[in-house]
């Protein structure tokens, strides 16, 4: 019965089997449970779900718990073993991080019939001033919003599991739109001209980002084999990131592949002839990373960050992070009369009004103009 993965077997069947320690019997030794399934993959996540209260450190709830005395950990056990078979495994191990290090010390003794709009506010004022795991103060309107959207849907489970008499309501603190930065004209120019000296891969992983939107994890991901045989078309496929690893006596974190955030974002992108030249020079084997080196297999979003970093330093720009390459991309494409709908689908968005009210940041100049029309429309 050949293994693979961390006990789990292919049997002489066809199925896979999952073997996991329950307990320990009365003279020490360890007494096993199995899990079944169709594919290898299948009983790997099965296997998740039962290890998912050790993971946040929850005891198991029992089928004879009664419902009066469930306490929100109780709760947040049931609903991540849900929702983990409908998000992807970063979102799920963002989750439990989040789980661990804020909600469950909050809130996990909280009995869920004790759990009120006001102690939900309570949580969320404490977070906002003094939430920074290193005490030096509040956590950013957007991060405790993500929180209470996660204790939202944990007592919103509670109640359509009929665990809870009454829906809780849950108050979201105001979130002032932060500042979007676009790269000028100017500073698009001289950072193109800090890229094109001394062109390596990843200049040219920054410059196709520059010209095609795509995200830093989509870049990263990118392998020769979606790019056309004459370079003039890119196919979005997959994204690359690093995230928590929920995986015991390993490392902390792990490079995990998978496919976009979602289907809109798997897309076909044209991509300039003035680019095209450029890659032609680099191309190598279609299962290759298109940013791959000889001392990488790819390269992971935080080294492209520092390679961006220096790029930017070098043209005398500042306050660019790298997304400042996808907001660029989106204004310049508007200022050149692309029409929106292309744009969103170029982008990957679900519709274009996340593209209207998102990436499209109109230049004083484009007013200007707009002004001069309705100058000429009206005869002033």
């Amino acid at each position: 019965m050949p293994k693979t993965g961390k006990n789990i077997y292919k049997r002489k069947d066809g199925r896979w089997e999952g073997r996991y320690a329950k307990h320990r019997n009365s003279s020490g030794r360890i007494v096993y449970g199995y899990i079944y399934g169709k594919t290898c993959s299948e009983v790997k996540q099965r296997l998740t779900l039962v290890a998912i209260s050790d993971i946040i450190d929850i005891p198991k709830v029992s089928a004879t718990t009664d419902n009066v005395g469930l306490t929100f950990s109780d709760i947040a056990v049931q609903w991540l073993s849900v929702t983990s078979l409908k998000v992807k495994p970063s979102s799920h191990a963002g989750y439990v991080n989040t789980l661990n290090l804020h909600i469950i010390p909050y809130f996990g003794c909280y009995k869920i019939q004790n759990i009120t709009t006001t102690t939900i506010s309570c949580f969320a004022k404490e977070k906002l001033e003094s939430g920074c795991a290193d005490g030096r103060g509040g956590l950013s309107p957007k991060t405790v919003r993500d929180m209470l959207s996660i204790i939202k849907s944990i007592v919103d489970f509670a109640w359509g599991e009929k665990l809870i008499a009454n829906q809780i309501s849950v108050p979201y603190p105001k979130q002032e739109k932060s500042s979007i930065r676009v790269l000028s004209r100017h500073e698009q120019s001289s950072l193109e001209s800090v890229l094109k000296t001394d062109l390596n891969i990843h200049k040219m992983g920054i410059l196709l980002c520059l010209y095609t939107g795509l995200r830093i994890g989509e870049i990263c991901a990118l392998r020769w084999q979606d790019i056309s045989p004459a370079f003039d078309v890119l196919s979005v496929q997959q994204t690359l990131q690093r995230m928590k690893n929920l995986d015991e006596g390993e490392s902390k974190t792990k490079i995990h592949i998978d496919t976009p955030k979602s289907t809109r974002s798997i897309r076909s992108i044209p991509v300039p002839k003035s680019l095209s030249n450029y890659l032609c020079e680099f191309a190598s084997e279609s299962h290759i990373y298109f940013l791959s080196t000889s001392d990488t297999a790819f390269t992971e979003p935080r080294t492209m960050q520092n390679h961006f970093a220096r790029a930017v330093a070098a043209a005398n720009i500042s306050d660019a992070n790298y997304h400042a390459l996808r907001h660029t991309f989106a204004t310049r494409c508007i200022e050149a009369g692309v029409d929106v709908k292309s744009l969103s689908e170029m982008l990957g968005h679900a519709n274009v009004n996340i593209t209207l009210n998102r990436y499209v940041h109109p230049s004083f100049e484009q007013k200007r103009e707009g002004m001069n029309k309705l100058e000429q429309y009206i005869g002033m």
